[in-house]
C-alpha cells in the first residue's frame, strides 16, 4: 500500500505555490467583477472553458504522453467536470454580476467547512463538537452577510451572493472528490480532463447564449480579463491546487481560502472602490473564525485514503 501523501516529502516550492494561488484567486474576483461589465455571462463562461480546455490539453499530450484515465474512473471525471465547469465557474460568473469582489470572496472561505460535511456525508466520519461548532458559527457569518443584504432591498446583491454559494458548495465538491484522482494521475492530466469534460457538458448552453453576442464591442482590457480567468484561474490555479493536494489534506489547502477575503477585499477597495460596511466586518470575523474552528476540530475526521480504480465516490 503506498504510505499516506501527508508522511511524503513536501517540495520546497510547494509553499510559494500555494501563496501564488491565493494571489490569482483574490485577484479573479476583481477580474471577473471588471470583465462581466462588457461581456455577458454565459457566452464569457463558454470562451473561458475553451480556452482553459485548449491551454491544458496539448501540456498534458507532452509532458503525460501514452498516460490516460482508466474507463472505470471515466464517470468520475465527468463529474468533476459538470462540478467545475457548469456549476462551479458558471455559476460563480452569473453571481458575479451582482455580488460585489469583496463579499464573494468571503463566500468562498466557506470551501473547508462545505469540503469537511461532503467528506462526512460520504463517510468520512462523525464530526467533532468543536468542528459542529465551527461550521454553525461559519454558516451563521453567510446569514449575517445575506440578511444584510435583504434589509437594504438590494435583491439582486443578495441574489448575487445565493448563486455564488451554489457555486462554492460545488466547488468544495469537486475538491472533495477529486482528491482521490489527482493522487493517483497527477493534477495537471485530471485537471484537464475535468476541464475538457465540462467544456463539452457546458457546449449546448453557450452556444446558445453566443445569438446577438457582439465581440467588437468588448474591449482589450476585457479580453485580457477573459485569458486571466481561463488561463490562470482556470488553469494555472487548478493544478497548483491539486498538487498542493497530492501533499496535504484537503481541509489545509483550503484552508488557505481564509486569507482570501483579506486580500480580496483589499483589492477591492483600492482597485474597484469597494466599500466594507461593519456589518461585512463583522461576518467575516464569524466566518474566518467559524473555519479556523472546522479545521482545528477536524483532526479527529479521517482524511480520504487514496482509492482504488473500482473505489465509491466516497473515497475522493
Amino acid at each position: 500500500m503506498a504510505p499516506p501523501a501527508a508522511a511524503k516529502a513536501k517540495p520546497a516550492l510547494l509553499l510559494p505555490a500555494l501563496a501564488l494561488t491565493l494571489l490569482i484567486s483574490s485577484a479573479t474576483f476583481l477580474v471577473a467583477k471588471r470583465t462581466l461589465a462588457e461581456f455577458p455571462p454565459l457566452p464569457l463562461a463558454l470562451f473561458r472553458f475553451v480556452l482553459a480546455a485548449s491551454l491544458l490539453w496539448p501540456i498534458v499530450r507532452v509532458f503525460h504522453r501514452g498516460k490516460r484515465i482508466a474507463r472505470v474512473d471515466r464517470p468520475r471525471i465527468w463529474l468533476l467536470g459538470f462540478l467545475s465547469a457548469p456549476l462551479n465557474q458558471a455559476l460563480f460568473l452569473v453571481g458575479m454580476q451582482w455580488a460585489s469582489a469583496s463579499h464573494a470572496a468571503l463566500l468562498y472561505a466557506l470551501t473547508p467547512a462545505f469540503v469537511v460535511l461532503i467528506l462526512l456525508a460520504g463517510g468520512g466520519g462523525r464530526p467533532s463538537a468543536l468542528q459542529l461548532a465551527g461550521i454553525v458559527l461559519a454558516f451563521a457569518g453567510v446569514v449575517l452577510l445575506l440578511v444584510q443584504r435583504g434589509l437594504h432591498f438590494d435583491r439582486h446583491s443578495l441574489l448575487g451572493d445565493v448563486i455564488v454559494v451554489a457555486a462554492v458548495v460545488a466547488w468544495g465538491a469537486y475538491l472533495a472528490l477529486g482528491t482521490s484522482l489527482t493522487r493517483r494521475y497527477g493534477p495537471l492530466l485530471v485537471t484537464s480532463e475535468a476541464m475538457l469534460a465540462g467544456a463539452i457538458l457546458y457546449l449546448p448552453i453557450g452556444l446558445i447564449s453566443l445569438r446577438g453576442f457582439d465581440p467588437s464591442r468588448i474591449s482589450p482590457m476585457a479580453w485580457a480579463g477573459l485569458f486571466y480567468l481561463a488561463w490562470l484561474t482556470s488553469g494555472v490555479n487548478y493544478v497548483l491546487w491539486f498538487w498542493g493536494l497530492q501533499h496535504l489534506k484537503p481541509t489545509t489547502v483550503a484552508t488557505l481560502t481564509n486569507v482570501q477575503p483579506i486580500v480580496a477585499a483589499a483589492m477591492a477597495r483600492a482597485f474597484l472602490g469597494e466599500r466594507l460596511p461593519a456589518g461585512f466586518v463583522i461576518s467575516a470575523v464569524l466566518v474566518l473564525a467559524g473555519v479556523w474552528i472546522t479545521r482545528v476540530g477536524g483532526e479527529r475526521v479521517p482524511e480520504p485514503q487514496p482509492a482504488q480504480p473500482d473505489a465509491a465516490v466516497r473515497s475522493g
